[in-house]
């Protein structure tokens, strides 16, 4: 018999703090996680980044079952400049993720144009 659960019960999240043994990129069942960072998603990922794309990775959805080796994650989409442009939910392979550093937000001087002014 399951056990009850209040209407309000959030599942844990598998970024609480975490015992010092599960600090490995391996879940219990050893599939991998997708740890909260920056990525550079493509094909291997998902067949759905055949142009790839940089994220970062908000947290694992842990509430929903998914198939061996793919999990749910809660991304924001990065821009050129590293600049968050979208919220998505995506369905990935946490293996097929590669850490990459966020897009650097070069800011240029402005430019300065010689306002000829005539007396």
């Amino acid at each position: 018999m399951p056990v009850p659960r209040p209407a309000n019960a959030v599942p844990a999240s598998r970024w609480a703090t975490r015992p010092a043994a599960a600090t490995a990129r391996t879940r219990e069942d050893g599939t991998p996680r997708a740890d909260p960072g920056v990525y550079l998603l493509t094909r291997e990922a998902s067949p759905q980044f055949a142009t790839p794309i940089t994220v970062r990775v908000i947290r694992e959805r842990t509430d929903l079952v998914t198939y061996h080796g793919w999990t749910w994650v809660e991304v924001y989409q990065l821009d050129a400049r590293g600049q968050a442009t979208d919220r998505r939910e995506l369905y990935v392979r946490p293996d097929g993720m590669r850490p990459t550093q966020a897009p650097s937000a070069e800011r240029r001087a402005p430019v300065r144009r010689n306002a000829r002014t005539s007396r």
